[in-house]
């Protein structure tokens, strides 16, 4: 193979970390990286992906939910569940940013999680290119680059560590990609990241400054979906009436992906230059 080396070399730069794997879905890579959890798993109330709910179970794992504030870790019941789990804490997986519009203090977060022994898995499907993907703040990285993601191929994902130990450990369970051709478009799309997150973040500015009059969610963090709250029907239809317009997709919350309250996100992260 002839692509694999030079995509796992783009992959140490963007991510910091030594130890890298392709695998044939994101997914896989979070079930690999949840097999280093000792008993309990923590994950975010909101602002995170689907399967962080399934898989702790699907592994014979406790999994329990840390407070958030619009998708930002609360860091004092972080520190408050780490306290009282000592003896179970095995890892905490969350994304960065959470749901896509929310940045997380991933360095005081991974700092917390050392003090009581909990290691950390960072998903940056929605940050890897950006300050907010940065193995130096977590054990494991997992990201996807499924249809929709920043590395938009539509095929395949990869875990990251820190420590070889770690890798050791997690890989033995991993769906390794080894296809050439579909290595190949992750590594053109990786190749044209910088652009498309330069494309995202300016219809992203625009779609806040049209809104700007509304109650925005984490408007001053980086990110790649818009998510304006609502307060009654009327306001939830002009907001809907303003995406159906601007042919802009959108979903309705509360949804965990996104916000647990009322709120309309708009997929900034599906437009295509």
């Amino acid at each position: 193979m002839i692509t694999k080396p030079k995509l796992i070399q783009k992959l140490k730069l963007l991510t910091n970390h030594n130890y890298i794997e392709i695998v044939l879905r994101g997914n896989s890579a979070i079930l690999s990286a949840l097999t280093i959890a000792k008993k309990k798993v923590f994950i975010p109330e909101e602002g995170g992906w689907l399967t962080y709910l399934q898989f702790p179970k699907k592994l014979g794992l406790e999994s329990e939910t840390v407070k958030c504030k619009d998708a930002v870790i609360d860091l004092n019941d972080l520190k408050a569940k780490l306290e009282d789990k000592l003896n179970s804490a095995g890892a905490l997986l969350y994304q960065n940013p959470g749901g896509y519009h929310a940045e997380q203090p991933m360095e005081e977060i991974y700092s917390l999680c050392n003090k009581y022994g909990c290691k950390v898995i960072l998903d940056v499907s929605g940050g890897i290119g950006t300050k907010l993907c940065d193995g130096n703040y977590a054990d494991i990285l997992v990201g996807s680059f499924g249809e929709g993601k920043l590395v938009d191929a539509k095929t395949g994902g990869f875990i990251s560590c820190k420590d070889k130990s770690v890798f050791d450990q997690a890989k033995n369970s991993l769906k390794v990609l080894n296809e050439e051709e579909r290595l190949k478009l992750i590594l053109k799309k990786i190749e044209e990241l910088p652009q498309r997150i330069k494309f995202l973040t300016r219809k992203r500015k625009k779609i806040l400054s049209d809104l700007k009059d509304y109650d925005l969610v984490n408007r001053t963090h980086p990110g790649f979906v818009v998510v304006v709250k609502y307060h009654s029907e009327s306001e939830k239809e002009k907001i809907i009436s303003y995406c159906q317009k601007n042919n802009l997709e959108y979903t309705q919350c509360p949804r965990y992906i996104r916000l647990n309250q009322d709120a309309i996100s708009i997929e900034v992260k599906r437009l295509v230059d």
